[in-house]
């Protein structure tokens, strides 16, 4: 019986941790497949800067683009420079921004053992393993919810993951977290809930209010008690403390300069609908179909989550809590997060992960028993 249980259970959150490493491995190969199947083509770092410079010179072999430059080079940069004490971090484009988010970076550093010349396979391996257990960890919160598993296909299915897990991007380790977190919390395992959420804001910094909003919810249902809400609450100071190390060594707080990426509410949104719709009517037919495109995109996207938006509204479980900030932080992003559409999918492939869960309530009641009452049991 035990067997045929855990053959049951495990069944559909594995295939869906399964489908999205083939799927990401898929786009990998075709990006890597024109560079000489070398995984160093996958954190775009740019030939034209003093961080291609320094690729080239840890590992002459280093495939560097111009143009083409993206978010991944920067990961890589800290995956060779972890607390930005070398010399690649000077060429960041702004370094108190980037290592205000390095848990990903730090963990290519990590499996790498320090060589720089194996932190770009050490990024994809992580990219791959994060979504396999995110795929995982989404299909098992389903399955405690009543569902059958197959939650996890909005993170196989998610675009936006499936970016960043082949970018080198930190998007599909922030939803393993997330998810992780939120199915050890479930199931009372103290230990693994308070490691993911301590994770959590140094992966992304908007995060940093998911275990306050676990707290606040448990608090005002009278379902968490105040020491539990305090040990929630507790696991932000070790990013805080990261923070305020920054802003000593690096001279400015992480949301400081060209990179904040929050304006006045939806004016990021109206500004990429507007521009879309006017690159639609481009004399360049390659323009059009990319305006045309992004437009769609953008509207249905936008939809999706003023409908999850009013379903968390209800207020019924942790994930609304969860989710409900998420969404106010989204609301407010900048034009230079939602008009170019990789950007947007990717600052919203968290919160599509939790679709479902919003969505559906993803199960209530006896499934979100306190910590301490659980572990009392």
């Amino acid at each position: 019986m035990p067997g045929r249980w855990f053959h049951h259970a495990w069944a559909a959150p594995l295939a869906c941790g399964v489908l999205a490493v083939a799927l990401v491995a898929t786009a990998m190969v075709a990006s890597i497949r024109p560079e000489g199947w070398s995984l160093t083509a996958l954190p775009r770092v740019d030939a034209a800067t003093p961080m291609g410079a320094a690729a080239r010179a840890r590992d002459p072999l280093f495939h560097t683009v111009h143009p083409g430059a993206y978010d991944g080079q920067f990961y890589w940069g800290i995956a060779v420079d972890p607390i930005a004490t070398g010399d690649v971090h000077e060429s960041f484009d702004t370094a108190s921004y980037r290592y205000g988010h390095p848990l990903y970076g730090w963990l290519g550093w990590l499996f790498s053992a320090g060589q720089a010349r194996a932190a770009p396979d050490a990024l994809a391996a992580i990219g791959l393993v994060s979504m396999l257990l995110a795929g995982i960890a989404a299909g098992l919160l389903g399955r405690a919810g009543g569902g059958r598993g197959w939650a996890g296909l909005f993170v196989a299915l998610n675009p936006g993951l499936l970016y960043a897990a082949s970018h080198d991007l930190a998007e599909p380790l922030c939803a393993l977290l997330l998810l992780g977190g939120l199915l050890a919390y479930r199931r009372g395992n103290r230990a693994a809930a308070v490691a993911c959420f301590v994770l959590l804001p140094l992966a992304k910094e908007p995060l940093v209010v998911v275990a306050v909003a676990l707290a606040a919810w448990g608090l005002a249902r009278r379902q968490t008690n105040i020491r539990e809400a305090l040990l929630l609450c507790a696991t932000t100071l070790p990013a805080a403390a990261w923070w305020l190390a920054m802003r000593i060594h690096l001279g400015a707080w992480f949301f400081k300069g060209e990179h904040t990426a929050f304006s006045s509410p939806l004016e990021g949104w109206r500004r990429a609908i507007l521009d879309a719709g006017v690159f639609s009517y481009s004399p360049d037919p390659t323009r059009a179909q990319l305006g045309e495109t992004n437009l769609i995109v953008v509207v249905a996207l936008g939809g999706l989550l003023l409908v999850m938006g009013l379903a968390a509204l209800r207020l019924r479980t942790r994930f609304d809590a969860v989710f409900l900030p998420q969404l106010a932080l989204i609301a407010c992003l900048a034009p230079a997060a939602t008009v170019n559409q990789r950007d947007l999918l990717r600052v919203t492939s968290i919160v599509v992960a939790l679709t479902p869960f919003v969505l559906t309530a993803g199960g209530s009641g006896e499934g979100w028993r306190s910590l301490a009452t659980r572990r009392a049991r």
